[in-house]
């Protein structure tokens, strides 16, 4: 019977980010593998990496395919002493006592460290496929027990009072800009993530449970702290959890922002400092328009999209729902970058980018005809 020699995982790309694209994968399933070959190129939007094996031997089921988004920790395959069957591959100890259930990592040990229920696992094995950290972590914040709030919060509500979800780095930019720009206070952070040390001096209320009794306690205003970044589905999420709660999402505006009067900003909207939105702009709800980045005319950005830091949008461009736009990116005007699209860093758009499509970083669009 083979033996296990190692797991390829998806590394962190990059630690603001903890999704990456696969834009190539050079690993067949079933196959021999040696150590030092390519398994697959993997792209955030601040940088592209060659993930290459670290073990020699045959590879079992692969468990990725080109153009989707995975987990840093993601089991990309396992690597077996001898040639295995496919069905001679699976699991044994996916997870503590977790059955057929197949997780990354990161989220085994996440379900280890938690109190799930055997009805809240269930749930975990409706999901079909490879479970990540994300979907635990979702899971774990609908079935929480909401508890008390910290006495420090509650002593920290005023009438313009938000509550902050989310503690990494575009979070922390965000506390900045309400204290600059803005005459809200940020009483409260609510994270799934664990760790209850103040962010920026900001106190954790706890996770996504505790919005409905921040609420209660006369919190009115929200902000969606997920950058979205690779994972544009969980600032969706989020956006859901905190309007259920029953939360005002405001547009924010940096002071060093420039708005044109003429610009239509809808709620969840966040410009940052010196980002230009100029004449007759539209930017849906919960769209990002990040430090320095410049829209130009007519332009309309579509819900939840991100247009990162320096990024050039010339007059007339369109860009659709949960669209990511590198930094850097330049454009010819009037082009429209179609819904999910990623386009990355230092690229070029001379034309329409289709719906889903992935712009290498630094290259042209439209490719030249070989």
């Amino acid at each position: 019977m083979s033996a296990l020699v190692g797991r390829i995982e998806a590394p962190l790309v990059n630690t603001n980010e903890p999704q990456s694209h696969v834009v190539e994968l050079t690993i067949a399933a079933y196959s021999p593998i040696s150590e030092g070959d390519p398994v697959c190129v993997l792209e955030t939007s601040k940088g592209t990496v060659e993930l290459e094996s670290e073990f020699s031997g045959h590879t079992g089921a692969v468990t990725i395919a080109e153009g989707d988004w995975i987990d840093a920790g993601t089991i990309i395959c396992e690597v077996f002493d001898t040639p295995v069957a496919p069905g001679d591959d699976q699991q044994a100890d996916a997870g503590p006592d977790l059955g057929d259930l197949r997780l990354t990592r990161k989220a085994r040990e996440l379900v280890a460290a938690s109190d799930l229920a055997d009805s809240a696992l269930a749930e975990l094995g409706r999901l079909g496929g490879f479970i990540t950290e994300e979907h635990v972590r979702d899971l774990i914040a609908r079935t929480a027990t909401p508890t008390d709030l910290p006495e420090e919060v509650l002593q920290g509500i005023t009438g313009n009072s938000m509550v902050l979800f989310g503690g990494g780095g575009h979070a922390k930019s965000l506390i900045d800009l309400v204290r600059t720009s803005t005459d809200f206070v940020v009483c409260a952070v609510a994270d799934d993530r664990p760790g209850g040390e103040p962010l920026m001096g900001v106190p954790i209320a706890g996770n996504a449970a505790t919005l409905a009794l921040l609420r209660a306690a006369g919190v009115e205003y929200a902000i969606n702290g997920v950058g979205g970044l690779g994972r544009i589905d969980s600032r969706i999420r989020v956006t859901e959890r905190l309007e259920a709660a029953g939360l005002t999402i405001p547009a924010l505006v940096a002071a060093g922002a420039s708005v044109a009067p003429s610009a239509t900003l809808a709620d969840g909207v966040q410009v940052f400092a010196g980002a230009v939105v100029w004449s007759d702009v539209t930017i849906e709800a919960g769209a990002i328009i990040n430090t320095g980045a410049v829209v130009s005319h007519d332009c309309r950005i579509g819900r939840h999209a991100h247009v990162t830091p320096g990024a050039l949008l010339a007059g007339g461009v369109e860009v659709g729902e949960a669209a990511l736009i590198g930094m850097g990116v330049t454009t010819t005007p009037g082009v429209r970058i179609g819904t999910r699209a990623v386009v990355g860093n230092r690229a070029e758009v001379h034309g329409d980018v289709p719906d889903g499509t992935v712009v290498a970083a630094g290259s042209t669009w439209p490719p030249a005809e070989a």
